[in-house]
């Protein structure tokens, strides 16, 4: 039987009952009846610890729910940032750690030395290509450098640390402090002020999605992979269906939602020869897979295309690049209310704005899935004159809401 431990192997296991008991909440046993009872109690008894002050437990009956609360704007560190503390090691691990970094202090070594002082001065034998592996990986850390001398390499220890940068440069430490609570990897910031034995004192944020920083792992595995112009298999998983799915395809660009701090992976399909999105909280694992030779073609297709996009959609069912036009006209009143006219613009996302007569004007937009701009248009009821769109499914909507709401609120009889 294995032993309970707060260390952990596999983030994105983590991540799932992070996010199910952060979003959902209320959760009770029987509720997780994918998993075992066992690796449930694990998991909650993991997440109890990272999140002591923030975990909410109640009764329902017989039965407990836990769900995790957080209020961004009463907390000046993101709670989530222990799931990525957490990391199990070996104790070889541990140990090769602080015997290299002890050993490279002030000296420059090879391999061999490194190896043969590691059994002299500590007793203990490391097969020579497992301390290579390690330096190696320092090396690409920035903990080690290293340098060829000839055709020897060597190694000493980095003497770039984060508390001689923050007494060099006045206000830098501050500056992490904000980008610690900043997403995408805000984690970076939080390792970094733990190193220099502080914390965020001074920046909180009314309105964070802090849930969002438990997908950084994969979305700096997209990143990676649109820099060096890859195309990926992404393993997904719909929270809805709970469907699983892979898509290969070529990552382009992220798209951030301002209203919910979802990230949306937008990409080109090569077999479908289209553009779609992604939404990254469904990706599970990504798998970087060859080169793509044509892939500032089909970054060509989305900067050509972005401008009939009003979110990630590029469309359903439909052949790519066919757009639906939504037509609007609404009564305002330009004495008193200029705003109006103000939110059109800043807010129409490229559409545009006509004067028809004085206190009615028209807004035109063309878009791959006019239906995403349909909540945006809701928040214009009582001064829209007049409605039409080439997507019948949303103009059936914008109809039957409108007759809901002249029932709800007595309009005419007829």
């Amino acid at each position: 039987m294995s032993v309970y431990s707060e260390l952990i192997k596999d983030f994105g296991k983590v991540r799932d009952y992070v996010r199910d008991f952060y979003i959902f909440g209320f959760r009770t046993r029987e509720d997780f009846d994918g998993k075992s009872k066992r690796t449930y109690d694990n998991e909650k008894r993991r997440i109890e610890s990272w999140l002591s002050d923030h975990i909410h437990t109640s009764l329902n009956g017989h039965k407990k729910t836990v769900s995790v609360k957080i209020d961004s704007s009463h907390i000046f560190k993101n709670p989530l940032y222990q799931c990525y503390k957490s990391k199990s090691y070996t104790d070889n691990d541990i140990r090769l750690h602080f015997i290299l970094m002890d050993m490279l202090d002030g000296n420059m070594l090879t391999v061999s030395e490194i190896t043969d002082r590691i059994a002299s001065d500590y007793g203990m034998i490391f097969d020579i290509q497992i301390v290579r592996i390690k330096l190696r990986e320092y090396a690409d850390e920035g903990l080690i450098i290293q340098k060829k001398i000839g055709k020897t390499m060597f190694y000493a220890k980095s003497e770039l640390y984060a508390d001689t940068l923050t007494e060099k440069f006045s206000g830098l430490a501050d500056m992490i402090k904000y980008f610690s609570e900043e997403t995408p990897f805000g984690a970076v910031g939080s390792f970094i002020l733990d190193k220099l034995n502080t914390s965020n004192d001074v920046f909180t944020r009314k309105h964070a999605y802090m849930v969002h920083t438990l997908d950084d792992e994969i979305l700096l595995q997209v990143i990676d992979a649109m820099r060096r112009k890859k195309i990926v298999t992404l393993s997904c998983i719909s929270t809805k269906k709970r469907s699983a799915f892979n898509v290969t395809a070529v990552p382009l660009k992220i798209h951030s939602s301002l209203q919910t701090g979802r990230n949306y992976i937008i990409v080109y399909q090569p077999t479908s020869e289209r553009l779609s999105s992604v939404r990254l909280d469904f990706v599970k694992k990504l798998k970087i897979m060859d080169d793509c030779a044509d892939y500032d073609k089909y970054y060509g297709f989305y900067e050509k295309n972005k401008a009939a996009l009003w979110g990630t959609s590029f469309g359903f069912q439909r052949e790519f690049g066919q757009t639906e036009h939504i037509h609007m006209e609404l009564l305002i009143n330009e004495e008193t209310e200029n705003f109006i006219l103000m939110r059109l613009e800043r807010e129409g996302r490229g559409g545009v704005v006509t004067k028809i007569s004085d206190g009615k004007y028209a807004y035109d937009i063309d878009l791959f899935d006019a239906n995403e701009a349909l909540p945006w248009i809701r928040t214009f009821w009582g001064r829209i004159a007049a409605f039409e769109t080439t997507n019948p499914f949303m103009q059936q909507k914008f109809d039957t809401d409108i007759q809901r709401l002249s029932e709800m609120y007595g309009g005419d009889a007829e």
